[in-house]
Formats: structure tokens, C-alpha cells, sequence
């Protein structure tokens, strides 16, 4: 509560805003003019009222109708703008007003009031204002105002009438309206009465002039009027005695009264006839009093001196009732000086006056006076409680926050930011202070340009981001002062700019009713009085002694009543050190548990015990700077030393007016019974409201909580200091155990009792998540209106926690009556209202303030209002630790149990929505270790009953054992934690309902037990799967499979088994299954089953790859065989499925393909020969899809293999040798899609087919290992020669264009490819060939691998030399190869022996030179052989000479002879064929000779010299 604004006030009372009245959306509606009606200048007007801010209130009854509120006003800024609103206390604030637009400035008057002749079921409301030009409208507006912004209003709706065109054109100077009735003074002092709006203003008797004299000339009358009136300054008027009468003030003192329907004068009296110095301004009339036959008027008179002193002049005018009516001449008159300030608006009744003035700059106060004039009280404005609560009030509140930062958050300093803006922002962003033009232009100058969409559409959580994030950007995080600092000058830039926007405008009063309120520029308030306690606690030093008008019976005796004031009075020295800071400090730890209460309690107190003491100055003094750093030191520490000897003497004065410390403490409790909440026993009956008085009542209620809540606050740091300095004042041991074992725990009941109540009135709700669908659909009911409204309000900053709660009727019976509250009624309703909170107790026998808390938990649990429900709880769990030493067993344990379930089911809630992953993993771990300790209480079963319908725990019937109970509370749990995706919570509480089967089963020595809806087998195999499930989830794969193998369930076990298999090939963890993590005890055949009918049914792209998994499955047990029995299979379907698609899938089919066979090869390379061989394929066939019918297979169809029989066997299984075969093909085919093939290279073709095709690609190597592959021996020699063939065709000159291909295949290894190979694009790879081709040219490829085969079929040169001379006979056969024939495999030559030799020997290349007609080369290989047997080496000549050394191709050289000679007989080529058979005949003659030569040497060592001669004959 603000303090008074002046020090000699008593503070009666306090404004209560309203909320929403910031918000209100205009619909602009210009007014039009005639074209007639000219506009007056500016500076000459014709209506002299001067122009100020101005706003009035008038009352609208409609009989059973509750009753509405026409509220207007005009800024000062936009005189030609008028606001009009509508207000009815039973309907919600309306979110649109009606702003009218003239086409000139108006005078700063207008009246309303409701058309008498509206059609039923319509209101039509009749408006009366004036042009500065004279001009005088009558508007007609319907309510509601549903006008279309932008619109212009019909001239059917307007009626107009200009007061220049009057006979009189003396300036206007006053004006005033009665429904039907325009009343205006001018400045000659006339006065004229317009039955506007009742009659046409050409109808007679339209104008009327009140005049003295009725029956004297007119020319004596305007005589004696010039002479004797002054201007008219103010009109106003009042009915009395059912007489309409005008009051008339002129400025040379008269005050006439005049009888409007009769136009008499009643009454002529000059207002200076009291010598009050002063003009007379202005004057309001009050309502007449009948019982006491007396009316009330005031006066301003404006001061002319220096220093002006402007006073209120209040005249009491007694009347007498019956036929003639009199006013009485002299009346009663009191005088009120204004002392400062300037006055604003006045409201006056029979006893009171109201007075609004402007004390400085955006500075208002708002004083109360009664009938003689004498100051009684005032009232807190807005201003000023704003100004406390955001720690402006005064230089040294804040400064004290900033002072003593640093020392109250020295051991949490990491959490000094957010809890300071959290105090703060919780402050700001509360209903009341919270003004969304002030905060948009405070973030305006902070740089944040908002549009009015993106500001409109923030919601409070955006705000507080926006917010802190320019705290943030001033550097405020280095320290807890740098913080609050930072926050002082944010809060003082949003209190100037709310002043701005809340300028007080007027005050209306509604006499009917006791209704008093203010109309400020952006928003509507009431007043109401104080309770009882407050004017204890506010009221000054002197009044304290007063405390029967407090309606408390407190004390008998006078020395008690002096004790409380002592101790009140010790209260204030401590309120005057501290400010309100530190009991802000202290509700902030209660409310966010950030930081412990006892903690920051213990930092207050050592400030109070040791003064101002911050551990570093260097912050302090960047901020302030050093000059004002040690003059508020030095302050400081003269406050304090002020403070201890203040507190001394009070407690010297206490112990001397009390026998003992004892006494005091009981004037203490009894005063704490004031404090707390006053709880009836009679009940009222509630309902859920929302109406502009539900949000007043909730408003107040915020206010005296906050009031009663501080005030505990400062009794607890009273006694706190009191324990502290208990030596110094004699304090004995039982005094200080009184006051911690009973004192400290009632303070600390009341604390939290106004704690939660002013939470609940200022914490605005929060929006349900739009994921919520089961929320939402409770609140679409059919029939349930009410709650639909109150749905959509959720999460509207002016909607707090208490709009959710149901409200209790009021003295008349009504809820909440139909019209505005008077100041006195409204703490009557505060006060039900509270009782009706705080008698909220599900529970028999804990106390109101547990019982009530946990209760509203609940119902903001119901809401969906997790986060405030939260709140509550911590509030109430910092009770019970209090709580606990005066409670007994059962009811600690009872509401900690209820404690722990609501918070626990508000933080799985929570963690819901959370996006932060951290924020929302403690959460959760908070909720677990929650709903754990809930179970653990003995009373838990009776204590969450209560809670069915909020959190679903709900059990039909009666638990026989608390363990069963505990089954189905953990069951809820695990589907509560399941429901919103967090496995984590619901494993472990699976987990606790397995113990708490066991648990069941141990007690009643292994049977059945009656209350399980189930056995106890089912329910563990339910659990356990649920455990798998969850563990699963959380990708505890090890956790899962135990789940698996300890569920009792076969069937359940074997269906989580399957799922296992699954999930894990999903989310490609089957190396789990594959690297011996998990055993598999007694289930590898299980698992092995489904991984391979997942297999089978599983699309062959898809990964992971199962045959693979199923083979890493078997290779890691050293089952090789089953190994690659999987990986056959693997083939087989790719053989059969994988060539759907284009060449680029096929080439990756392929590529798997030799994958699969690679790997069943070396697999099967590691099992015993006599087993390595495969099971028969067509068993795997049956498993397949009858749809798919098989392929003929290349490998099956070649006659390669041999006999039938063998052919028939190999059907049956398939071993290393088929596979190897298998694997050259799939090679064969993948090399050919891999260079682009152009031939057609099915699997149908025959292998000589694909030989064929290969040498065609040049892709030599492939060819020649299907040779060696498919065939042997013979076959083997035949098919090489073919393919050689094949290739020296290509040599020849007419086949130059096909140039031969250079391959540089990268070596391939014949092993398993790994996930990552599973993940390739398919590109084309290369396969690894035996040897790298060398060289580009296609006779270095022959030479390459005719030198390679040779050895293996020797004959292959003479194939080649043959089809190169076939092709082409003229060719010129390439020196490698005719070094072939020449040479032996060493690398000799074949000369020293003739030309014999094997199949590719000289002579083989001399035949070919004679059939091919190689005449010449034919001769001179001849002749080379010829003359190198004949010049053999030394060493060489003993060989030759032995029996058949060397032998000749006779017969080839004689058929070489004879074609040489018919050659030349037929005359081709002669010379050339006679040079050659010269050169052939010399050389046959001298081999010839030699020949004879070593015979004979031979015939002589064997026989002598009869042999050689014989030979020679």
C-alpha cells in the first residue's frame, strides 16, 4: 500500500483499476456538419469555455436491468475527439468503444442519457455536445455500438442547432444539459434554456430566456440585467423536491437559482458576501438531501493574489418542502483552502466532498472532506502504488534494493539476474500496473519498434522476452546491483509513460449506490474503503491510539493497546530502513524456489543486525559513481545507527509498559489473528463469474493480500531481530523458544496464506497447448457456454488464476450485483471471497491454509494452469517444513502426499511443452522422483482420491494392502509418462509395479490374491512388455532384451522378441543382434527365424540388409555354413528381383551380386571339405512368392559340367566349384553393363556366347577365366585357341579401327562389404583382374597373353601366326611372334638342332610361310637355320654329328621347291622365284655336304674308312 499523500492524512481508501479498460479497440465515426453551420477561428471562438482534458459518467437505470455506465471523455491533444464506452458491472469490460469525430473542436462539456422513445430490445442513447463556432448536436447512437469503423454517422441521427442565429450573439460562456434540455449562459449574463430534442427548434416555446421579471418591459429588464449580472461562469443543476433547478454562478459573485420548467428565479445570493478573496470559477451542486431537507454546493474561487491560494466554498441551502418551494437566504458555509495544487474535478454529496487536484507535473491526490470543511482523509492513487511496487516511491527504496544486492545475493550470484527480473517483471506485467500504450512507447525508446499487430498478437511470455532482452542489452548480468540498477531506470521510463497515458481526467459519482471512481485518459477505476487492519497499519503515529473505529475488539486493557503500537511503531523503523524491497525479495523466493526463503530471510537480517555491507564497492561505484557511492554510505550508516537505537528504546518501552516479554508476545498473537484470514463458517453460494465486478473483487483482493502479506513479512523481521539482539533486552530462553516453535510457524501460516492469495490475484493464466486436444474438447460441451467464454480468455494478461474460481453472492443475494459495488461493500465481498478461497479443503482433518492450497492447485490443474499450480505447491511445501513441528503425523503426511502428486503431474505437464531438452529432462526427473515420494506415505491412498477428476488416478473400490494400491498407482504413473512420450518415467514405474507384484504374491505366500483384476503372470507379462517397450524406446537395447527374456508370457515374450528384431532393423542397430552384445540365450533360433522371414519379406534395397545381417549373425557364432547358405540365398533373389531396373540399379544387382558370392565362398573356404556345400536351392524357392517363377539359369544350362548325372546332382546343392563358377559369370556380366556394352549379354546366352562378347569388349582377362573355368584339358585347349584366334583377327590391318582398351581395375577382395558399402550410389566399381593389361595396342595384348597361355597350350603361336596370315596374307608378322617359334621356353634358340622343336617350332613357321605363299621369308628362315647348323659352335659339333642330332622339313622345303618352280614356269614373279631357288638350292647343296661330311666322320669311328666310301659312291 502507498503511503498518504500528505503526512497530516489519514488514508480512507484506494483506487482499484479496472482491467481491460487499456485495451478497448475505437471504431471511429465521423460526425458531419451542415454546410450551413460556418466554423468558428480558433482564436475567436464563439464559445469562451476554455478548453481542458474533460469526462463525466452518467447513470442509466432500465428497471430489472442491471445498470450501465455511459462514460465520456475529450483529450486536451484532439478536441474535436470524443470517447464513449459503455460499461455494465454483470457483463465483462467491452472491448470496443465508440470514438466520434467532429468537423471542429468541441467545448469540454457533453451529456448522455438513454432516448425514452427506443424500440424494445434496443438502446438508444442521446448525446448533447457543443461546437467552439455555437453550433449545439443532439446524436442518436445505438448500443451496443455496432458501428463499422470508418463510418460516417447517418444526419437522420443528428440534429443541429447553431446559437448564433439567436437574436442574442453574446459569446457563450457556460453550458449544461437535462435530457430534452440544452441550458447556456452567456457572456452578457443571460441565460438561455433549448428544448432540444423534445421540441423543433421552430417550434414555439423552443427558447426560453430566464429573465427576473415576467411582467415589466423588456427594455427595463435588459437594463437592470447590463447593470446588475457579470458574465455567467458555471451552470449546473439538481432536482429537488421533483423541481428541476438551475444554479447559475456569475462572475461578479451571484449564485441565482432558477426553477427551469416554471423559468422563475427561486433565489439570488452573492457568493462575496462571506468575504472570501477569490473569483468565483465554477460550481457543482450535490444531491438533495429530502429527509434532511438540505442541499450541498461548492464554490471554486480562484486566488488573484501572489501567491494565488485557491479555496472551495461549500454552501449548505436548507428548503422547505410542500406547494411553496423556498430556498433558504442564508445558508451554511465553510471554507476549504487549496494549500497547493490546482483543482481538476469535484464531486459533493449532503456529507462529503471530493476534490482531484493537481499537485505537480503528472502529480495527482485525491482528498475527503466532510460538510464543515474539515480534511478527514485521502486516497492512494494509482500513481503512487505503481510507484511502490516497481520501487519508485521514493529516492531511497530503490536505491536501498541496488545498496544491498550484492549482500543478499553474495552466495547465488548466478542466479541474481533471473530473480531480480523475475521480481520485477512479475510486478510490471500484473493486472492494474500493466498499460499496454505505456510499455509500447517504453519499448519504443529502448529501440524496439513493434507494429501494432506484432505488439498486439505478444503474448505475456513474448512481453517478458522483449523485456529482458533489453535488461540484457544494458549489461545489467555482471552483477545483482548492476541488475536492480538497470531495472530502476526501465521502471522509472514505464512510470513516466504510464502517467502520461493515465492522466486523470474527472471523477464520477453515483449517489444511488455509493459508487465513486475516476475516468483517466487510458483507462476507468473505482474506489473502495480500507479494511480494518490496513488503516492500523497505515495510519500515522498519532492515530494509532484510535483503534475503536477499526471495528476490532482486540484488547481490554489500555497498556496492550500500547504495546501494539510500540510494536507497530518497531514495524515502521524497520519498513523505513529496508523499503519494500526486501519483503519483495522474500515473496519472490517463495514464489519461484529459485532461491531458499531461509537464506534470503538470513541476508535481511544480517542488514538489519549489521547495516549496508556489499562485498565489492567497484560495482557501486560504476554505477553511481564515487562522490554519490560514499555519500550514500555514509547515509547508510547513519540510517542504521538511527535504526538500533530506535529499536532499543522500543524495546526498553516495551518491557517497561509489560510485566514481561511473555505479555508482549500475547498482544502479538492476538494482533496476528487481525492478520490472518478470517475463514466463516457460514457458506455462500458460488459461481463461476467474469464480469467487471469479479475483476474489481479480484483486484482488491490482490491489494489487501499484498498489504496483510508485507505486513506479516515486517512482524516476522520484528521477532526475527528481536531473537537476534535478545541479550541486550533481557529476553529469556523460553521467550525465544516461543517465538521459534509457535510465533514463527502461525507468521509463517499467515504469510502463506496472503501469499497464495495475492499470487492467484495478480499471476495472469497461461494459454492451454494448441497439442492439447483432450483440454480443448472438455471445454466444447454442448449447453456449457460459461465455460467456452471462460476458455477463450485464457491466457489474456488482465485474466489471473482468481477468474477461475467461483465467486460468492452478494449482501442482496445476487452474485456479484448487477451494479457497481460501493467502497464499503466491496471489502464485505473481498472478505466472503477470501473465506470462500481459504474454506476450499478437501481434506477432514489438515488445516484451511493446506487444505485450501492443495484445493486450488487442483482447480488450476482442472485449468490446465500447470505452471501457477506449481507455484502453489512450492509455496506450500516452504509451509510444511514449517508446518511439520506443529502438525501432527497423519495430516504432514497427508498433505505431502497430495503436494507431491499435484506437483508431480504438473511437472510431467510441463515437461510436455518444454522445448528446452534440458529443462524438460529435469522435469521429468523431478516428476519421477515426485510421484515416487507421493506413493511412499502411509496416507497417500486417502489423500489422492481427492484428485481423480484433475489427474485421472482414479480406483474403483477399496484396496485391501497398500501394496496393491501402489500397483495401480504405478500403473497410472507408467500410462501418465507413456501418454506424453517419455519412456524414461514410465519404465521405471513399470518396474515398480513388478515389485509391487512380487510384493503381493510374497504376502499372501504365492497365491492369487482377490483384489488383482488379473493373475499374476498376466500382469507381469503386460509389465514386462512394457518394459521392453519402453526400454526400446529409450534405445536400451540391453535393458530391452532382458525385459524379453524375463517375461513369464511365452507369447508376449516371443511377439517383444519380433517387435525387438524390427525396431532394431529400423533404426539400423542390427550390429547389436550381429556383435554378441546380447546373448540370445535359448532364443537364437527364434531370432534367427525372424530375421530371416523378415528377409524373405523384406525388399532386397532396403537397409539394413538382412541376408547380411543374418550372415554377420552366423559368422560371429563360426556357423560358416549357415553363413553362406544366407548369402547363396541373397544371390539367388537378386538373380531372380534385381535386374527391374534401368543400367545403373543393374549394375549395382550385379555388384551385390559377386558380394554374395565372394562372401559364401570364403565361408565356405572355412568349413571341412566334406561339408562345404550348400543346401538344394529349391528349398529356398518354395518360400518364395508362386507368383515369381525362375529364371533359367545360365551356370545350369551350360553343358560344361559334364554328365546328366552331375547336372542332376548340383540342382540338389551347390559347392565351392559351382559358386566359384557362379561368381566368374555375375563378374562377366557386370564388367560388360560396367563399359556400356552394345551387345546383348543375357544370361540365356551360351558361354561361347559370352566368350565371344568379351573378346568383342576386349575385356581379355574375364574371357580367358571363364575359359579356364568352364572348360578342362581338350576342351580347355580348343576354346583358347578359338578365343586367340578372335584376338589376332583384330591385329590385322582391316580391323585397325578396333583399337584394344586399357583397363586399370583396381584388385577387388572377396569379402563382406560393410555398412557404409550399403549406403553407395551404385556407381560403376571396377573389378580386379589377375594382371594389369600393359601397353594400349592391340599386339601387345596378343604378345601379353600369348606369352601368359603358351606354356599351357604350346600350340597357341602357330594358331596365331596361322589366323593373322588367313586374314591377311601379305601381313608382316610381328618379330615377338616369329621369336616364338625360334626359341625354346628358356629363351634359346633352335638353331644348333635343325628347325625341329615342339608345336611351335621353326619349322611349323616355315610351313606356314609356304602355305600362305611367304616365298621369301619361307627361304630365308630356311637358309638362317640352314647356315647356323652348319656353323654350329666347337662345343655344339660332337652333338651334331650324333645319330639324328637335327632334323629338316624335307618334304615342306621339296614342296617349297616345287612351288617356286611353277611359279616361274607360269611366269609370276620369275626373277624372283630363280634368285630364290638359288639361294635355296646353294644352301640345300652345302647343308647336303655337310650333311655327308658328318656322316662319314660317323662311319669312321665306328667302322673305318669302308663305310665313308661306300657312302660317298
Amino acid at each position: 500500500m502507498a503511503a498518504p499523500a500528505s503526512g497530516s492524512c489519514r488514508i480512507a481508501g484506494t483506487e482499484v483499476p479496472i482491467t481491460g479498460s487499456d485495451k478497448v479497440r475505437w471504431i471511429d465515426l465521423t460526425v458531419p456538419s451542415s454546410p450551413s453551420a460556418a466554423p468558428a477561428s480558433p482564436a475567436d471562438p464563439f464559445v469562451s469555455v476554455p478548453p481542458r482534458a474533460a469526462s463525466g459518467c452518467h447513470v442509466v437505470s432500465s428497471g430489472g436491468e442491471s445498470q450501465r455506465y455511459l462514460a465520456w471523455r475529450i483529450h486536451e491533444e484532439h478536441q474535436n475527439v470524443l470517447e464513449v464506452i459503455e460499461l455494465c458491472a454483470s457483463k465483462e469490460f467491452p472491448s470496443s468503444g465508440l470514438r466520434l469525430v467532429f468537423q471542429e473542436a468541441l467545448c469540454p462539456f457533453a451529456f448522455m442519457c438513454e432516448s425514452e422513445g427506443a424500440r424494445r430490445g434496443e438502446s438508444v442513447y442521446l448525446l448533447y455536445v457543443l461546437t467552439i463556432s455555437g453550433v449545439a448536436l443532439l446524436c442518436n447512437l445505438r448500443s451496443p455500438f455496432s458501428y463499422v469503423s470508418g463510418s460516417i454517422l447517418s444526419q437522420n441521427d443528428i440534429l443541429e442547432f447553431s446559437l448564433q442565429t439567436h437574436t442574442q450573439s453574446a459569446n457563450v460562456t457556460a453550458v449544461k444539459a437535462k435530457p430534452g434540455c440544452l441550458v447556456i449562459g452567456r457572456q452578457d449574463g443571460s441565460i438561455c434554456c433549448y428544448s432540444l430534442g423534445k421540441l423543433a427548434p421552430t417550434s414555439p416555446g423552443f427558447s426560453n430566456e430566464l429573465r427576473d421579471d415576467a411582467g415589466i418591459g423588456r427594455l427595463w429588464t435588459f437594463v437592470s440585467r447590463t447593470k446588475a449580472l457579470g458574465p455567467v461562469q458555471d451552470i449546473d443543476t439538481a432536482t429537488v423536491n421533483e423541481r428541476e433547478l438551475l444554479f447559475a454562478l456569475h462572475l461578479d459573485g451571484s449564485l441565482r437559482v432558477w426553477d427551469i420548467s416554471s423559468h422563475t428565479k427561486l433565489l439570488n445570493y452573492n457568493v462575496h458576501s462571506n468575504d472570501f478573496e477569490g473569483q468565483p470559477s465554477r460550481v457543482w451542486v450535490g444531491e438533495a438531501d429530502d429527509d434532511q431537507e438540505l442541499i450541498s454546493l461548492a464554490v471554486l474561487h480562484q486566488g488573484t493574489m501572489v501567491p494565488a491560494c485557491d479555496r472551495v466554498v461549500v454552501y449548505g441551502f436548507s428548503f422547505g418542502a410542500g406547494e411553496r418551494f423556498l430556498l433558504s437566504p442564508e445558508p451554511l458555509v465553510s471554507a476549504i483552502p487549496l494549500l497547493e495544487g490546482k483543482l481538476v474535478d469535484l464531486k459533493i454529496s449532503t456529507e462529503k466532498l471530493w476534490i482531484l487536484k493537481e499537485v505537480g507535473p503528472m502529480l495527482y491526490e485525491i482528498v475527503q472532506f466532510d460538510s464543515d470543511g474539515e480534511e478527514i482523509c485521502s486516497y492512494v492513487l494509482q500513481e503512487d502504488a505503481i510507484s511502490e511496487q516497481m520501487f519508485q516511491s521514493s529516492e531511497s527504496a530503490l536505491d536501498d534494493l541496488v545498496w544491498t544486492a550484492d549482500s543478499i545475493f553474495s552466495s547465488m550470484k548466478e542466479h541474481s539476474f533471473s530473480f531480480i527480473s523475475s521480481m520485477f517483471l512479475r510486478r510490471l506485467l500484473q493486472p492494474g500496473v500493466n498499460h499496454c500504450s505505456a510499455l509500447r512507447e517504453t519499448l519504443l525508446e529502448y529501440k524496439r519498434f513493434l507494429s501494432d499487430s506484432e505488439f498486439q498478437s505478444l503474448t505475456t511470455s513474448g512481453l517478458r522476452k522483449e523485456i529482458l532482452s533489453i535488461i540484457e542489452h544494458e549489461g545489467s548480468s555482471q552483477s545483482a546491483s548492476s541488475t536492480a540498477y538497470h531495472w530502476k531506470k526501465f521502471s522509472a521510463r514505464y512510470l513516466h509513460k504510464w502517467c502520461g497515458n493515465n492522466r486523470p481526467y474527472g471523477l464520477f459519482l453515483d449517489m444511488n449506490r455509493e459508487v465513486f471512481g475516476l475516468v483517466r485518459k487510458g483507462s476507468f477505476s473505482l474506489f473502495r474503503c480500507l479494511e480494518g487492519v490496513e488503516q492500523l497499519i497505515y495510519g500515522s503515529s498519532d492515530e494509532l491510539g484510535n483503534l475503536e473505529g477499526l471495528e476490532m475488539n482486540l484488547f481490554d486493557d489500555v497498556s496492550d493497546t500500547e504495546t501494539l503500537i510500540e510494536v507497530l511503531r518497531c514495524m515502521g523503523h524497520i519498513n523505513h530502513l529496508l523499503g519494500r524491497s526486501s519483503a519483495a525479495i522474500y515473496y519472490e523466493s517463495l514464489i519461484s524456489s529459485v532461491i531458499s526463503p531461509d537464506e534470503i530471510a538470513s541476508q535481511i537480517l544480517k542488514i538489519l543486525e549489521s547495516g549496508f555491507s556489499p562485498q565489492s564497492s567497484s560495482p557501486l561505484i560504476t554505477l553511481l559513481g564515487t562522490d554519490a557511492y560514499v555519500e550514500r554510505r555514509q547515509m547508510a550508516h547513519k540510517s542504521q545507527r538511527k535504526f538500533s537505537v530506535e529499536m532499543l528504546l522500543s524495546f526498553h518501552k516495551l518491557q517497561s509498559r509489560s510485566t514481561s516479554w511473555s505479555a508482549v508476545f500475547d498482544v502479538i498473537e492476538k494482533f496476528m489473528k487481525c492478520l490472518n484470514t478470517k475463514v466463516t463458517i457460514q457458506e455462500h453460494e458460488l459461481k463461476r463469474l467474469c464480469n467487471v465486478n469479479s475483476t474489481i473483487l479480484v483486484q482488491v483482493t490482490s491489494q489487501v493480500a499484498r498489504t496483510m502479506f508485507e505486513s506479516a513479512f515486517d512482524l516476522f523481521l520484528f521477532l526475527s531481530y528481536l531473537v537476534g539482539v535478545g541479550g541486550q533486552v533481557s529476553l529469556l530462553q523460553s521467550d525465544v523458544s516461543r517465538i521459534k516453535l509457535k510465533l514463527f510457524p502461525m507468521i509463517q501460516d499467515i504469510l502463506g496464506q496472503w501469499i497464495v492469495l495475492h499470487f492467484v490475484g495478480i499471476s495472469p493464466t497461461t494459454p492451454p497447448a494448441m497439442e492439447d486436444f483432450s483440454y480443448q474438447l472438455s471445454y466444447l460441451q454442448l449447453g456449457i457456454a460459461d465455460e467456452v467464454s471462460l476458455h477463450r480468455k485464457l491466457g489474456s494478461s488482465d485474466f489471473t488464476l482468481a477468474c477461475l474460481l467461483d465467486f460468492p453472492k452478494s449482501a442482496e443475494g445476487d452474485h456479484l450485483s448487477a451494479c457497481f459495488p460501493s467502497t464499503a461493500e466491496v471489502i464485505d465481498l473481498v472478505r466472503q471471497f477470501i473465506s470462500s478461497i481459504m474454506r476450499r479443503n478437501n481434506f477432514d482433518h489438515a488445516n484451511s491454509f493446506l487444505g485450501s492450497t492443495i484445493n486450488l492447485a487442483a482447480v488450476f490443474v482442472r485449468h490446465g494452469q500447470y505452471e501457477a499450480a506449481q507455484n502453489l505447491l512450492g509455496i506450500l511445501d516452504t509451509y510444511l517444513n514449517y508446518a511439520r513441528a506443529s502438525q501432527t503425523d497423519q495430516d504432514t503426511d497427508i498433505a505431502c502426499s497430495a503436494r507431491l502428486h499435484l506437483n508431480g503431474f504438473c511437472l510431467l505437464m510441463l515437461a510436455h511443452d518444454e522445448a528446452n531438452i534440458v529443462l524438460r529432462e529435469s522435469r521429468v526427473h523431478e516428476a519421477i522422483r515426485c510421484f515416487f515420494r507421493a506413493a511412499s506415505g502411509q496416507e497417500a491412498p486417502k489423500a489422492l482420491k481427492k484428485f481423480s477428476s484433475e489427474t485421472g488416478f482414479q480406483i474403483s473400490g477399496e484396496c485391501k494392502s497398500i501394496s496393491l494400491w501402489r500397483l495401480h498407482y504405478y500403473e497410472w504413473a507408467m500410462q501418465k509418462f507413456e501418454q506424453n512420450s517419455m519412456s524414461e518415467g514410465a519404465c521405471q514405474f513399470a518396474l515398480a509395479a513388478l515389485e509391487q507384484v512380487d510384493s503381493i504374491v510374497d504376502l499372501d505366500n504365492g497365491s492369487e490374491v482377490e483384489g488383482l483384476p488379473e493373475t499374476a503372470q498376466m500382469i507381469k507379462g503386460r509389465l514386462w512388455a512394457n518394459v521392453f517397450k519402453y526400454s526400446l524406446d529409450l534405445k536400451n537395447f540391453r535393458d530391452a532384451y532382458c525385459a524379453i527374456v524375463s517375461n513369464p508370457d511365452d507369447d508376449s515374450k516371443y511377439v517383444c522378441l519380433r517387435r525387438f528384431i524390427i525396431v532394431l532393423c529400423e533404426l539400423g542397430e542390427t550390429k547389436v543382434i550381429c556383435n554378441g552384445e546380447i546373448p540370445f540365450t535359448g532364443l537364437l533360433e527364434k531370432v534367427e527365424q525372424e530375421l530371416f522371414w523378415k528377409a524373405e519379406r523384406s525388399d532386397l534395397s532396403s537397409r539394413p540388409n538382412l541376408y547380411k545381417v543374418l550372415y554377420s549373425f552366423e559368422a560371429y557364432r563360426n556357423n560358416w555354413r549357415k553363413a553362406a547358405a544366407y548369402m547363396y540365398r541373397y544371390f539367388v533373389r537378386l538373380s531372380r528381383e534385381g535386374d527391374a531396373g534401368g543400367s545403373r540399379q543393374l549394375s549395382h544387382v550385379l555388384q551385390e551380386k559377386l558380394h554374395a558370392l565372394s562372401t559364401a565362398i570364403n565361408s565356405l573356404q572355412l568349413v571341412e571339405p566334406s561339408c562345404a556345400w550348400l543346401d538344394s536351392v529349391c528349398e529356398a524357392d518354395d518360400q518364395t512368392s508362386p507368383s515369381k517363377k525362375p529364371r533359367n539359369n545360365l551356370l545350369m544350362e551350360n553343358s560344361a559340367f559334364g554328365t546328366d548325372s552331375e547336372l542332376s546332382r548340383l540342382q540338389f546343392c551347390v559347392d565351392i566349384e559351382i559358386l566359384e563358377k557362379e561368381y566368374t559369370l555375375t563378374e562377366a556380366l557386370y564388367m560388360l553393363n560396367t563399359v556400356n556394352s552394345r551387345s546383348k549379354s543375357h544370361e540365356s546366352h551360351s558361354i561361347e556366347a559370352l566368350t565371344d562378347i568379351l573378346i568383342n569388349e576386349n575385356l581379355y582377362d574375364l574371357a580367358f577365366t571363364v575359359v579356364l573355368k568352364f572348360w578342362k584339358e581338350s576342351g580347355m585347349k580348343r576354346e583358347l585357341e578359338r578365343v586367340f584366334a578372335a584376338i589376332a583377327q583384330q591385329c590385322c590391318p582391316n580391323r585397325v579401327g578396333n583399337s584394344g582398351r586399357n583397363f586399370t581395375d583396381t584388385q577387388q577382395l572377396l569379402l563382406l562389404p560393410s555398412s557404409e558399402d550399403d549406403a553407395r550410389d551404385g556407381g560403376s566399381k571396377t573389378i580386379a583382374v589377375a594382371h594389369q593389361v600393359q601397353g594400349s595396342c592391340q599386339w601387345e595384348t596378343l604378345e601379353l597373353y600369348l606369352d601368359k597361355y603358351k606354356d599351357l597350350h604350346p600350340r597357341l603361336p602357330v594358331i596365331v601366326a596361322e589366323t593373322l596370315l588367313y586374314a591377311d596374307p601379305e601381313i608382316e608378322l610381328p618379330l615377338w611372334l616369329v621369336q616364338m617359334f625360334k626359341t625354346t621356353k628358356g629363351g634359346n634358340r633352335m638353331i644348333s638342332w635343325g628347325m625341329c622343336g615342339k608345336e611351335a617350332d621353326p619349322a611349323a613357321l616355315f610351313r606356314l610361310y609356304t602355305n600362305y605363299g611367304r616365298h621369301a621369308e619361307a627361304a630365308n628362315l630356311l637358309v638362317e637355320y640352314l647356315d647356323s647348323f652348319a656353323s654350329s659352335r666347337p662345343v655344339d659339333v660332337l652333338h651334331r654329328k650324333k645319330m639324328s642330332a637335327a632334323w629338316f622339313p624335307y618334304t615342306t622345303i621339296e614342296r617349297f621347291w616345287c612351288q617356286l618352280e611353277e611359279m616361274q614356269s607360269a611366269g609370276h614373279s620369275a626373277d624372283q622365284c630363280d634368285r630364290l631357288k638359288k639361294l635355296l638350292h646353294g644352301a640345300l647343296m652345302k647343308h647336303l655336304q655337310q650333311v655327308v661330311v658328318d656322316s662319314e666322320d660317323v662311319l669312321s669311328s665306328v667302322g673305318g674308312g669302308q663305310g665313308v666310301e661306300s657312302q660317298s659312291s
